[in-house]
């Protein structure tokens, strides 16, 4: 589930003959001298725009339903933490394109917290995050060479035992790693919510932890005090989502490559098995 980065790679804006002509026909002065590029990421949902005006970045989704989520998350989300909203026309949502630095490390451990008591203090979103459905569907659309004794036990697993219950619900953006993340100075703001949703913050708190970045922590510490919650409650909530997490992510990727046969995905398909046998 992890984007690879924001790489901007250029391509002839006529290949792209739908945007052209929304543009034109939406914003005919503004977009007649833009340009197109590639925002490379394992997702492939996004493109950026860039014309006299400024620049946008221009998102898809599967379904219309999934891009109506995102709109309104980033309706609801305060502009110092999320990407403004500029307008969605079907099947297109177009957002702020968001200055500032994404680099491969973590930001330090307190503005990391910071960042996540921020997101975790806003209102709900309204749509829960609920795993299981997930897992069914990755796995029911992997590869049938792909599908193990290992990720079939594991499914099962969470079939039979259910996701641990929440200690704190929250909006989660579900998808918090160094690409995904924009330095402005001492601040930093979230990119990409496609995945966002209402949730536990034990679980957001575990997708860091697969990552498993040196100050974590050091970032769960100051994260719970912020928060107002027991360090060790939460922490103990964290293990409890982690093989949720590492099945997840797995199935993700193995979905991934049935769908593009990259063997990119294979690779980090492999690696999540693996951690997820130690898990």
């Amino acid at each position: 589930m992890k984007l690879s980065g924001l790489v901007k790679v250029p391509y002839s804006k006529r290949s792209d003959a739908g945007l052209h002509h929304h543009n034109q026909a939406s914003h005919p002065a503004a977009f007649a001298a833009g340009s197109v590029s590639a925002i490379q990421g394992l997702s492939g949902n996004s493109v950026l725009v860039e014309n006299t005006c400024g620049k946008w970045v221009r998102r898809t989704a599967s379904t219309h339903a999934e891009l109506r989520r995102q709109y309104r998350a980033l309706q609801l989300l305060p502009h110092s933490l999320a990407p403004a909203h500029v307008f969605m026309s079907r099947p297109w949502l177009y957002v702020e394109w968001v200055e500032g630095q994404v680099a491969a490390s973590w930001p330090p451990a307190d503005v990391l917290a910071r960042t996540l008591s921020l997101l975790h203090h806003q209102p709900l979103f309204g749509w829960r995050i609920v795993l299981l459905p997930l897992l069914q569907r990755y796995w029911q659309n992997a590869a049938p060479s792909r599908r193990t004794v290992l990720w079939l036990a594991q499914l099962k697993k969470c079939q039979r035992f259910r996701e641990p219950g929440p200690i704190r619900l929250a909006p989660l953006h579900m998808d918090i790693h160094p690409g995904n993340i924009v330095h402005q100075g001492n601040k930093v703001r979230l990119i990409d919510w496609e995945y966002a949703g209402d949730g536990d913050v034990g679980l957001e708190l575990a997708t860091l932890a697969i990552d498993e970045p040196p100050q974590f922590a050091a970032c769960v510490a100051s994260y719970a005090r912020q928060m107002h919650l027991n360090e060790v409650i939460l922490g103990q909530q964290i293990n409890r989502w982690l093989p949720w997490v590492n099945l997840l992510m797995a199935s993700w990727y193995e979905y991934r490559w049935q769908q593009t046969q990259s063997s990119e995905f294979i690779q980090l398909a492999d690696q999540a098995w693996c951690r997820l046998k130690h898990t």
